[in-house]
């Protein structure tokens, strides 16, 4: 057997069903529309009072943290269902029947998370280029400045929130409503561990990589606030204004980047050894107890009769 191709073959089809969903549209036009808040001024990303100008570098790092933050949240919930359609459908039986791996299993799922929730990142990161130019401060594009902050911040945030949307899937208290709070928590924590001073090993969505950036750059002390926030416009045209041309990216940052890709997928393994592989003696059932009838849950011979 071809593993590769059986991986991406799965995760394909998977990709496909769900870019065609509404859903999918509502979450990508959400993450626009807060991608033209920050473009106008109404998301902001401050120092104390001031702010750098509008050029590809700040565009860039404006909203990469605005897809980080939000697509990771949104996201999770968009793509934590793709092993519960399996199990809705019996695809999941038919599965349990072939020589497919656990492991190869999981991470066709974790790859199709991963495609469809870096679509929308891409898209994103496309549309910049146009926002950059709407706002106008700086109208001369330079795309690695631009397209540099979704590459190598965003996109390993992706992959860890792939990962983890698999592996709530596998842990049977998690699938539900507990696990969607607990992921708005962990959310939460996560994105608080990206601000602590003097420690990047925490920073998954790499805001203390721009904060520090910025902050040197404007040649301001390490105690400047350091603020991302919905204002209501009033420091759209902030007085004070520095010009950041983008993170220093040596090659430790991008080792640390790397590793978050390392951090995903020691998660989906981890997911992968925790899959019931819709086995009846670990908990999985191909339908509800309630929403089956009471006279057909014990006596297969009568439907197969019927």
């Amino acid at each position: 057997m071809n593993t590769p191709r059986v991986v991406f073959a799965s995760a394909r089809a998977d990709f496909l069903e769900r870019i065609r969903r509404y859903s999918f549209l509502f979450t990508l036009g959400l993450a626009l529309y807060f991608g033209y808040l920050a473009t106008v001024g109404r998301i902001t990303l401050r120092l104390n009072d001031t702010r750098g100008v509008y050029n590809s570098a700040w565009v860039g790092a404006l909203l990469t943290i605005v897809g980080s933050t939000f697509i990771s949240l949104a996201g999770f919930y968009f793509v934590k269902n793709t092993i519960q359609r399996d199990r809705e459908t019996r695809v999941g039986e038919i599965l349990a029947s072939t020589s497919l791996s656990k492991l190869l299993y999981i991470l066709s799922k974790v790859l199709s998370n991963f495609a469809v929730l870096s679509l929308m990142i891409v898209i994103l990161a496309l549309s910049a280029i146009v926002m950059q130019l709407v706002r106008g401060e700086d109208t001369h594009i330079q795309l690695w400045r631009l397209l540099a902050p979704f590459l190598l911040l965003a996109v390993p945030v992706m992959a860890v929130v792939a990962a983890v949307a698999v592996l709530f899937e596998t842990v049977p208290f998690l699938r539900g409503g507990f696990g969607n709070v607990a992921y708005f928590f962990l959310w939460a924590f996560a994105l608080s561990l990206s601000v602590i001073p003097h420690f990047p090993a925490s920073d998954l969505a790499g805001i203390g990589l721009v904060k520090d950036s910025t902050i040197a750059a404007a040649h301001l002390s390490e105690n400047t606030g350091f603020s991302f926030s919905l204002d209501a416009g009033q420091f759209s045209t902030a007085p004070a204004t520095f010009r950041w041309d983008g993170i220093s990216w040596t090659w430790q940052i991008l080792l640390a980047r790397i590793l978050w890709l390392g951090v995903a997928l020691a998660i989906s393994l981890l997911a992968a050894l925790l899959f019931d592989r819709f086995d009846p003696a670990r908990g999985y059932r191909s339908r509800s107890p309630r929403s089956t009838p009471a006279s057909s849950q014990f006596s297969p011979l009568r439907f197969v009769c019927y």
